[in-house]
């Protein structure tokens, strides 16, 4: 049935052909078009847990994001998104943290990500501080922008 089920005009098969390709913007574009099926391309669940080894940083990012809106039970998703906060590159560290954030406060597994995101509102990139402290914001359920936001905006 999921086949059937299809984002940008592909299906879920040709989404998961994708997370193989040698051309590592493509197995983040394949990871991100079945997050964005959602539940309905749980077919892809071990391509996408696979996908969580990928050479590549921002291709594991995306991967964990992927599975999480698949399969959303938290687990390898949560490890790979809070282990990806110590990568030594800067977009790496902010793509993990803005993925962390829009999986809510009520994501399992969540409350292990607080306290590397904290630590890097420290960060010596301002991206990574940002997104840090707008991940934060999020799973703490404040409804203002962070002070160190705030700082950054004058």
């Amino acid at each position: 049935m999921s086949a059937q089920i299809a984002y940008l005009g592909t299906s879920v098969p040709g989404w998961v052909r994708e997370l193989s390709s040698g051309d590592p913007l493509q197995r983040r574009l394949g990871a991100y078009a079945l997050g964005e099926i959602g539940p309905a391309a749980t077919e892809a669940m071990s391509d996408l847990a696979a996908a969580l080894q990928d050479p590549v940083a921002f291709v594991r990012v995306w991967a964990a994001a992927a599975l999480a809106r698949v399969v959303p039970s938290g687990g390898e998703s949560i490890t790979v998104l809070v282990a990806e906060l110590g990568n030594e590159l800067a977009f790496v560290r902010s793509l993990a943290a803005w993925h962390l954030g829009r999986l809510g406060p009520a994501f399992p597994g969540i409350e292990q990500a607080l306290h590397p995101l904290r630590q890097l509102t420290g960060d010596e990139d301002p991206s990574v501080r940002v997104e840090a402290a707008l991940a934060l914001g999020m799973l703490e359920g404040k409804g203002s922008p962070p002070p160190e936001l705030k700082s950054l905006c004058t």
